[in-house]
C-alpha cells in the first residue's frame, strides 16, 4: 500500500476513534499579529540602508520596481500590505533575505 493509502487509513481510524470518544483531537493556535497599517518614509530609507542596498536592489529584494521604492521613500505612494510586512520582518530580522537565500554575499 502506497504511503498516501496508509495517512489516510490512519486518518479515518482516528476520526473514528474521536467520534467514539477515545482520543482528543490535536489542537493548536497561532496567532497573527495585523499588518502594520503604515510604514513611513524614514523608516523605509533606515531598513533599506540597514542593507546597505541602493533603492534598485532593495526593489528587486522585494519584487517591485525601482521607481516604487523611489515614490515609497518619497512619501508619494506608500507600500501595500504584503510589502509592508516583509518590511515589517526585514526591519525585525534584517538577516532574513540572506538566511533564506534570497540574496547571497
Amino acid at each position: 500500500m502506497s504511503k498516501m493509502g496508509q495517512d489516510l487509513i490512519e486518518a479515518m481510524q482516528e476520526l473514528l476513534d474521536y467520534s467514539e470518544g477515545k482520543i482528543e483531537l490535536r489542537t493548536s493556535r497561532l496567532n497573527i499579529l495585523p499588518v502594520c497599517d503604515t510604514i513611513s518614509v524614514e523608516e523605509i530609507k533606515e531598513t533599506r540602508q540597514k542593507l546597505g542596498m541602493s533603492q534598485g536592489i532593495f526593489a528587486l529584494l522585494l519584487g517591485v520596481s525601482k521607481k516604487t521604492v523611489e515614490s515609497w521613500e518619497t512619501g508619494r505612494y506608500t507600500p501595500d500590505g504584503a510589502a509592508r510586512r516583509l518590511i515589517s520582518i526585514i526591519q525585525a530580522d534584517p538577516s532574513v533575505p540572506e538566511r533564506c537565500g534570497i540574496i547571497n554575499r
